[in-house]
């Protein structure tokens, strides 16, 4: 298989910069206590970690990546509905961020790219790749 057949689709690339910048949002409105904060950034590491991964067409990967950023943004509720200010809006802006991405990693072409790097024969790829 020539480098080019396995191409990552622009959809792909799109969905991890918009999961890695959600999450990211939304680990910044969950700077709450010492201990919460703490488990906030491990699981944006994580979930970064995951993104990548997930960028380069690994199937558990980009599972985990959509569980991981539902996670981000169920713990950073708490906070960010506590800030009367700007709160809500920055979890909004999260959540408007990162399901896109999640939904993008789920499309067909992601799909082809994801059937190709892990060995399947699919057709289709030649279809949605460009």
């Amino acid at each position: 298989m020539t480098p080019e057949a396995t191409r990552r689709p622009w959809s792909v690339t799109l969905a991890v910069v918009l999961v890695m910048l959600g999450t990211l949002v939304a680990a910044t409105t969950a700077a709450g206590p010492g201990e919460a904060a703490a488990l906030v950034l491990l699981l944006l590491a994580v979930c970064f970690w995951f993104a990548v991964r997930a960028g380069r067409g690994r199937r558990g990967a980009r599972t985990a990546v959509s569980c991981l950023t539902a996670v981000i943004l169920v713990v950073a509720a708490p906070f960010a509905l506590d800030d009367p200010l700007y709160g809500g809006a920055t979890l909004l802006l999260a959540a408007l961020l990162a399901v896109p991405g999640v939904v993008l990693l789920y499309r067909p072409a992601a799909e082809a790219y994801v059937r190709v790097r892990s060995g399947e024969r699919g057709e289709e790829y030649e279809e949605y790749a460009g």
